[in-house]
């Protein structure tokens, strides 16, 4: 089987007409050179050039060869630019973290990630913004669309405009309760509050800011996917649930309503976050600032 190395040796010999000015060319010494011309003449058993001083010509045989190896030469490199292009447009893996808290909010953002990154697949993990930090942390996620982190040490922040607080009430609390409604009023009733696993967060915030206004707040239960809090209200159980207002949608059975609550205290903060360190990922960045343009108008 003939050697690509010659072949293409030998193509860059005929090429320049000489030995010598081939060797310049292709960076390597003269003898060499000549040594790998000798062996592919060895290897077809046949003289491939006539050497007339300083320059060469190919033979009838050689002739035929460099037509022919300059055809092979070019199929390998469309092959290898070829197989190039398709490692490159491979279907690749994006994995983004997406805090309970938010996943109405963020939901435009994993929608254009799939409509214009149709040849990668998209992991989506959801979970609560304590979780994320740790996943963002091990590597195992590239981005996190959460809660602003309280240590953003060692992250990259996109950062949305804050989200106002709307309330969840029971129907059965109609009557006692005005819209809008202050959140030390809201804080004297059952409260269904978000909590995230770990860390301190708007949990702790509504706490210390009800105790602050001398109310100790009447919390039921605490969950970190605000879904079950709202099946809690649609099943009847009496309470108040606080949740961003990008989150709040009419009660299917009219069980709860929602209320403002004013003033709205500006907790809920909503990031792209990712390591510092990471490499970027334009297909999504892209994403992430128009996003924050079209909220930046509000």
């Amino acid at each position: 089987m003939l050697d690509l190395k010659r072949l293409r040796y030998f193509c860059a010999i005929i090429d320049q007409g000489s030995i010598s000015k081939a060797a310049s060319v292709l960076c390597i010494a003269q003898p060499p050179l000549s040594k790998r011309l000798q062996e592919l003449e060895d290897e077809v058993g046949t003289p491939l050039v006539l050497r007339t001083g300083r320059s060469v010509e190919p033979t009838e045989a050689g002739r035929y060869l460099y037509q022919r190896a300059c055809e092979i030469l070019r199929t390998v490199e469309d092959a290898k630019q070829k197989t190039i292009l398709i490692a490159n447009t491979e279907k690749r893996v994006l994995r983004v973290g997406v805090s309970y808290l938010f996943q109405r909010f963020f939901f435009p953002i994993v929608r254009q990630l799939y409509v214009q990154n149709p040849r990668a697949e998209i992991a989506i993990s959801a979970t609560d913004s304590s979780h994320l930090e740790l996943l963002l942390r091990k590597g195992q996620i590239d981005v996190a669309l959460m809660q602003r982190p309280q240590a953003d040490e060692g992250f990259k922040l996109i950062e949305f405009p804050p989200i106002g607080m709307k309330a969840l009430v029971s129907s059965s609390f109609a009557e006692s309760v005005a819209d809008p409604a202050r959140l030390e009023e809201l804080g004297r009733l059952p409260m269904i509050l978000m909590r995230r696993v770990e860390g301190k967060g708007t949990f702790e915030y509504i706490l210390d800011h009800l105790r602050k206004s001398g109310i100790h707040p009447n919390v039921k239960m605490h969950v970190s996917d605000p879904t079950v809090a709202i099946e809690m209200l649609e099943s009847g159980c009496e309470a108040v649930v606080l949740l961003p207002e990008s989150e709040v949608a009419p009660s299917p059975s009219g069980r709860f309503m929602p209320i403002s609550v004013t003033p709205s205290p500006l907790m809920f903060r909503p990031v792209a976050a990712r390591l510092a360190t990471s490499q970027d990922l334009p297909e999504l960045e892209q994403i992430l600032l128009a996003f924050l343009a079209s909220h930046s108008q509000y």
